[in-house]
This record gives structure tokens, C-alpha cells and sequence, in this order.
């Protein structure tokens, strides 16, 4: 399996995912070639090697040629130096950048092109989480969003750009690194705003963040739709063989820091997937037991991984309950507060971990008990271990009015 990982210690923007993908190994020719393929005119792309703070990388632009009104739209800097600034005069743009600005516009532009069938669904997939957003936040219909700060030709070159190198090289898996947003001001359509813009932090209020004291916007809405939409997990470097590397520069140099966005492409190792899950742990002397199973079926349907109590001895020798829940990255914050709400305990304590999980398959056979689902651990592809599930065998034993061990080996038995 071809996989991506995000480094994006520095943030990430859409021409600094393009610039990391092409240092990476994507055709910029390809690229552009693609691009043509898009009814959108007023533009020429550039890229080129830089230096950022002693790392070569490459920087990817969109350069507005000039309109009618002979008014020239060069590349602008964004306040925090990653994206575009589309704050552009209406009254002088291009007549590209005036018509396509509106979701369905965009969408729309992306459907009726010749763009591969795969370079389209991904770029839709970037879009539609800002869209969501920004409707949202300005309590509008999604089809009547405008998009001042991504809806002009340099962000839709990018997005799509995106979406062409990924499907150049072949990627089927995207793992990435916790997401730093920066801090400070910055100037968008509507006014001066905080960092994270608003549509920024909206789409990546799941998304495990990285704590940052740099008075800049590191992480904009065209970048933080590219995290949520192709992003499978979060997290540490998984187990691949890297084939490649690739830096993406940013337009603002950074004091002390590269302001890049690290891309290694790869082959997962198949042995086993490696994931980030968040530890919730508390501990009780003083609730009643039938509470636990309650707390315990309220934790479970709220996503919990795993939920297991653990008997303990408290101080002064008090018998005690230990309560463990294991979450997802970004799902921790629910079931923290059942633990506070559900239970008597006074604080939770928070670890993460990074653990390796088997490859799973369910596999679907028929027994003289009707149906049952065997459930398969496998490495390299191989099966390792294999048991009938539970609720099938459960419902199969009751049905037919025999025991739960003759379902299962009968199951075990008709699958090998």
C-alpha cells in the first residue's frame, strides 16, 4: 500500500502541499499539463528550488496574468505567508476569479473538466469541508458560499494540483502529524480575526492540534481542508519503507525555523498498522458497583475503543476500581466528560500511546447454524488467528437450542 505522511511541524497551506509533493516526485510538467485541462484562464504556475533555513525545497506559485482592465495579479502573501491573499479589488480582478468563486461554481468547473475521475473526487473531497465550514460559520445555504480566501484561481490551482499529484503517485493511505495552528492576528474578507481563522479551526476541531507560540497563521483553510479530507490517521510516522522526501516552502521565512512542510511517500509495512489512541484513566473507593456497568455501555457508545476496570487498593487499604478507556485521537474530550459527569471521581488523567495493530477481516461463512462471521488476524497477509464472533454464535446457540461451544467449533471446523 503506497502511503503519505504529513510532517507538517510548520503548518501546512495548498502550495506549500504542492511544493512538498513535487520535491517528492510528482511531475510539475504533469501537472501543469493537467491543469490545462480545467476552463480556467488568467494564470501561469511557477516552481523552483529554495533555501529555508538550510533545507532545500521547493516553491510552488500561481501567477495572475493580466485582465481586461490590463490591471496585473501577481502572487500576494497571506498575513501568515503560506497561502495566497485573495483580498483582491472586485472591481479589477479577473473575469475567471469573479465567476468561479461559489461552491457550486467550483464544483461544477471540477465536473465538467476532463480532470481523471479520481483527480476530481479528491479535489471535491478538499472543497466540501471548507464549504461545510464556511456555511456554518456565516449561517448560509452551502451552494450560496462565496470563497474570498480559497475560491480564487491561485486556491483552486492549488487544490486541484493536490489532487493531481496524489493520484500521480499513487497514494492510498494518508497518516499525519498533529496540525500547529500558530497564533496572533489576520486580515481575511471580513475583517481582522484571530489565529486560527475561523473556518481553519472549525474544520479541525477533531483533529489532534499541536500547541504553538509563532505569532503567524500556520495552518490556513486550503491546508486544513487537505488534512481533514484525505487524512486516515493521526499520529507518528507509521511502519513504511520511504522511497521518497519531499520539502515544501512557504512564502514567510520563519526565524530559527523552516518554514517547510515535510512529505515522505512510501510502502506500509504489512506486518502490522501503527496508530496513535489517547489513555483516560481514574480512580474510585467510593461508587456504587452498579454504576460501573452503566458508565461503561455510556463510554462504549460513545466511541470508546475499549473500556476495562481493573480492582485496585487504594491509600489506607481501601479496595478500589481502576477505570481505563481507550479513544481515538480527537475523541477524547467526549469521553473524558462521562468520566466527569457519570462517575465520582475528581480528575482524569490523559496519556498518549502509539500501539501496532493486526490487520483485520471479517469473513462471512455458512454452517449448519446459519450464517456466522469469523473474524480474522492476519500479517504479511497470512492468517494468524481466527474466532467465530460472539453475537453470531450467541444468536445461532439460542435459535437452535444448542450450546454455545458446539456453534463455535462448528464455525472453527467449516472455515479451516
Amino acid at each position: 500500500m503506497r502511503v503519505l505522511y504529513i510532517d507538517c511541524f510548520s503548518g501546512i497551506s495548498g502550495d506549500m502541499m504542492v511544493g512538498a509533493l513535487i520535491d517528492a516526485g510528482a511531475t510539475p510538467e504533469r501537472i501543469e499539463q493537467e491543469l490545462k485541462k480545467l476552463n480556467v484562464s488568467g494564470y501561469t504556475i511557477e516552481w523552483k528550488k529554495v533555501m529555508k533555513e538550510g533545507i532545500s525545497s521547493t516553491k510552488f506559485d500561481v501567477i495572475l496574468t493580466r485582465d481586461k482592465s490590463g490591471d496585473s495579479h501577481g502572487h500576494h502573501e497571506h498575513a501568515h505567508g503560506h497561502d495566497h491573499d485573495h483580498n483582491h479589488d472586485h472591481g479589477h480582478t479577473h473575469h475567471d476569479h469573479h465567476h468561479h468563486n461559489r461552491y457550486d461554481d467550483i464544483v461544477q468547473l471540477i465536473d465538467e473538466s476532463d480532470l481523471a475521475l479520481g483527480v476530481k473526487e479528491r479535489s471535491k473531497q478538499i472543497f466540501a469541508p471548507i464549504a461545510e465550514s464556511e456555511a456554518k460559520i456565516h449561517q448560509m445555504a452551502i451552494e450560496d458560499v462565496h470563497f474570498h480566501e480559497v475560491g480564487a484561481i491561485d486556491s483552486i490551482v492549488d487544490i486541484v494540483a493536490t489532487a493531481i499529484a496524489l493520484e500521480e503517485l499513487e497514494i492510498e493511505k494518508v497518516v499525519t502529524s498533529h496540525v500547529p495552528l500558530g497564533s496572533g492576528r489576520i486580515r481575511c474578507a471580513h475583517g481582522i480575526y484571530p489565529v486560527p481563522a475561523p473556518a481553519t479551526l472549525d474544520m479541525l476541531k477533531h483533529v489532534p492540534i499541536a500547541s504553538s507560540d509563532l505569532m503567524y497563521e500556520l495552518t490556513t483553510p486550503t491546508g486544513a481542508g487537505i488534512v481533514v479530507s484525505q487524512t486516515d490517521s493521526f499520529g507518528t510516522m507509521p511502519a513504511m519503507k520511504v522511497t521518497s522526501i519531499g520539502y515544501g516552502a512557504g512564502t514567510r521565512n520563519i526565524p530559527s525555523r523552516p518554514n517547510v512542510l515535510r512529505v515522505m511517500v512510501g510502502e506500509a509495512m504489512e506486518s502490522t498498522a501503527s496508530e496513535t489512541i489517547t489513555v483516560l484513566e481514574c480512580q474510585l473507593d467510593d461508587m456504587p458497583g452498579e454504576a460501573f456497568g452503566f458508565v461503561m455501555d455510556k463510554l462504549f457508545d460513545q466511541g470508546a475503543l475499549d473500556v476495562y476496570f481493573t480492582p485496585i487498593f487504594m491509600k489506607k487499604n481501601r479496595p478500589g476500581t481502576l477505570i481505563t478507556v481507550l479513544a481515538e485521537s480527537g475523541e477524547e474530550m467526549k469521553l473524558e466528560d462521562i468520566l466527569l459527569r457519570e462517575t465520582t471521581t475528581l480528575g482524569v488523567r490523559k496519556s498518549t500511546w502509539l500501539r501496532n495493530i493486526l490487520q483485520r477481516e471479517i469473513v462471512p461463512i455458512d454452517t449448519k447454524f446459519g450464517p456466522i462471521n469469523i473474524k480474522q488476524a492476519l500479517k504479511n497477509g497470512t492468517v494468524i488467528r481466527e474466532v467465530p464472533e460472539y453475537e453470531d454464535v450467541k444468536k445461532a446457540a439460542l435459535e437452535y437450542g444448542v450450546t454455545f461451544q458446539e456453534v463455535y467449533q462448528t464455525a472453527l471446523i467449516r472455515n479451516d
